[in-house]
């Protein structure tokens, strides 16, 4: 058995006032927040007896791994991925959940303290959403280092918060997306597990992601570490704005990357599969919290939504957020580039 690293960086609390906007937002925690590493990426509280156990996994060559900062294109990519992984088995990937065929590293560390009690003593059903019954049974990461080979791993974690041998041994797709469409997505994925949970305005949300007090957060940080490495011949870095130009593209770029090769009709059938139309009567992939499916896990698809929930004062915030951050990186967003000349495509 190999010998158990320690974690290269450190864990700490969040200070009161930061742990109180946190909460602000998202309620149903009851430890403290915390931070990880010189980047200080937030975490639930939960986070610290899972750590050093993500940190060791066992990597293996065959894995593929997708990674993301939540609300990116990640459920898109790793149903594009499956696909293509098993020969375009669609029968199957319209009968087992998304979740199994592709589970979630962290998943166990990010269920609220109070949903974790809810659903361990069956008050709360959400048993479709994401594998969360499973994750209240067993580690999430230990399903995961318990799974056969060949296992597709879904994460939303850095890769400094990874196994440190993961890029000189699997194969991983980052996809990053512009932090403004990112930050009105994931309000209405906090919104979608239940008002329950999240009784806060977008305001307030798009507060505490700024100052980057939510989960994952910081994004810049999250998608430069990937952005650094896409020179690596074992990461395909993906912009989240390109998939929605071109699927085609992608779905080709991508098959080439796993080693695959798709004709083109066999790429035109997957990219009509994988049109937001599509994946949204695919209950596989999507889900709802309402009966009337109003509230669904795969929203618009779309690229620039955000001018429909930033005011003014927002606006000058997010590009303040934006150049700040971006200082001293060469990284480029697309649509951020195309905003500052003038000539945006949304």
């Amino acid at each position: 058995m190999a010998p158990c690293l320690d974690l290269p960086y450190e864990i700490w609390d969040v200070t009161k006032e930061e742990d109180k906007m946190i909460k602000k937002c998202l309620l149903g925690y009851t430890k403290p927040f915390v931070k990880c590493g010189k980047k200080g990426y937030v975490m639930p509280g939960a986070f610290r007896n899972h750590a050093e156990a993500i940190y060791n996994l066992k990597v293996r060559p065959d894995d593929i791994w997708v990674i993301t900062f939540p609300r990116s294109g990640t459920t898109w990519t790793q149903e594009m991925v499956w696909l293509i992984e098993n020969d375009l088995d669609f029968e199957t990937a319209k009968e087992k959940p998304l979740y199994e065929r592709f589970p979630m590293l962290e998943l166990t560390a990010q269920i609220p303290e109070l949903a974790f009690q809810l659903i361990k003593n069956n008050f709360m059903n959400l048993k479709n959403f994401q594998g969360l019954n499973q994750a209240t049974k067993v580690s999430s990461w230990k399903t995961i280092e318990d799974a056969p080979s060949p296992r597709l791993i879904k994460t939303h974690l850095p890769l400094s918060m990874l196994p440190p041998n993961l890029l000189s041994t699997a194969k991983v797709i980052y996809v990053a997306r512009d932090p403004r469409d990112v930050a009105v997505s994931y309000y209405y994925l906090h919104k979608m597990v239940g008002n329950s949970f999240v009784r806060t305005t977008f305001q307030n949300f798009w507060e505490a992601f700024r100052r980057d007090l939510l989960p994952w957060t910081p994004i810049i940080e999250h998608t430069n570490e990937a952005w650094k490495q896409r020179h690596n011949e074992n990461l395909h870095f993906i912009f989240y704005e390109e998939m929605i130009k071109d699927l085609p593209k992608i779905i080709h770029d991508v098959s080439k990357f796993l080693n695959r090769d798709l004709a083109e009709k066999e790429v035109n059938i997957l990219a009509d599969h994988l049109s937001f139309d599509n994946l949204r009567k695919n209950k596989t992939v999507n889900n709802s919290t309402s009966d009337n499916g109003e509230v669904q896990f795969i929203r618009k698809g779309e690229a620039g939504g955000w001018r429909t929930h930033f005011d003014a004062k927002m606006e000058m915030e997010a590009e303040e957020f934006i150049t700040s951050r971006l200082r001293g990186l060469d990284i480029k967003y697309p649509s951020i580039s195309s905003d500052k000349e003038g000539c945006s495509h949304y």
